[in-house]
């Protein structure tokens, strides 16, 4: 999973700054602000990068309702007197009375007038731009969920939105991510399992990826934990997930050699392998059809997909059904 945003912050966090509102001069003051719909420029993203840079550093400390009410402030639904203004302008221009004198080219143009949304909202009485606080709702339970959400609106709307929405929604998934998914639990934990319920956790983990499991036989599992399988748009994937719950054993290129062989007689598309230990270089890069995921990555996997209290809730996950 990236971590990666897809705005550079430095570039654009502060675009139209000449015009802030001056009733606030730090953080503190700016959301109780935006909390209270209180008369602040801007309303729907952290003014500075050095405020949100802070907010992100310290955001462990946060407790997760905190964090959840800014997330709902930056989410909140608006609409602007640019907005109305731009509405009444075009709405004059589609409307039945000059249509009939319009060339085919400038038809074309209306057309995508119509197709605009916000437009088509405000016609309909609403905001111009939507509220998606629905999305706190995923909170801390599906993280990774609410990220795609937000950023399928942002792929559905961003030729329209303003720079400040678009700004806003990017700082969303950075808050997301360092609070939900980024967040270390100690190794131990998973080191308290029996291997047996480490890999009923990675089956569940598989199930909320979307993917239909079989967790194989304890003994003679042929060289596989668990089957997953998944459709895409080309065709059904299928992988064999082996997991290794190691606390200072090394896995090694024969382990990982076994289950290529096993990949391969079976005819499956790739492997992934769950390792808790350590893990060279030279094995992980042993061959492309294998995935290795080490602890690091186990982790954001875990937070992401089973939430930021999977460790508190894995004696349920772990239980045999």
């Amino acid at each position: 999973m990236s971590d990666e945003s897809d705005v550079q912050y430095d570039d654009l966090t502060e675009v139209n700054s000449n015009y802030y509102s001056e009733n606030y001069t730090n953080f503190e003051e700016w959301f109780n602000l935006v909390k209270n719909k209180q008369d602040v420029y801007p309303f729907c993203k952290i003014p500075y990068i050095d405020w949100f840079n802070m907010y992100i550093e310290t955001i462990e400390e946060l407790t997760i309702e905190s964090v959840k009410d800014l997330l709902r402030c930056l989410l909140w639904p608006f609409i602007r007197k640019i907005d109305t203004d731009k509405f009444n302008i075009m709405y004059s221009i589609i409307s039945a009375e000059n249509y009939k004198y319009i060339d085919d080219n400038s038809k074309k143009y209306i057309q995508k007038i119509k197709d605009n949304e916000s437009l088509n909202r405000m016609q309909a009485e609403f905001y111009a731009w939507e509220g998606l606080t629905w999305v706190v709702g995923l909170l801390p339970n599906d993280p990774y969920k609410a990220i795609e959400a937000l950023k399928l609106y942002l792929k559905s709307e961003v030729a329209i939105l303003p720079d400040d929405r678009i700004i806003g929604i990017e700082q969303c998934i950075q808050i997301i991510l360092a609070k939900f998914i980024q967040f270390e639990r100690p190794v131990q934990e998973l080191l308290k399992l029996k291997p047996r319920e480490f890999e009923r956790l990675i089956n569940e983990l598989y199930k909320n990826m979307g993917y239909k499991t079989i967790l194989t036989k304890a003994t003679r599992d042929g060289g596989k934990d668990i089957i997953a399988d998944i459709d895409k748009v080309d065709g059904n994937e299928r992988l064999y997930i082996e997991c290794k719950l190691y606390n200072k054993s090394k896995l090694t290129r024969r382990d990982v050699g076994y289950f290529v062989n096993t990949i391969l007689n079976d005819k499956v598309n790739r492997g992934v392998i769950f390792c808790t230990g350590y893990v060279s270089e030279k094995v992980k890069d042993y061959d492309r059809r294998v995935q290795i995921l080490t602890y690091e990555e186990i982790n954001i996997l875990l937070n992401a997909y089973l939430g930021l209290n999977w460790v508190d809730n894995i004696k349920n996950i772990v239980r045999k059904k």
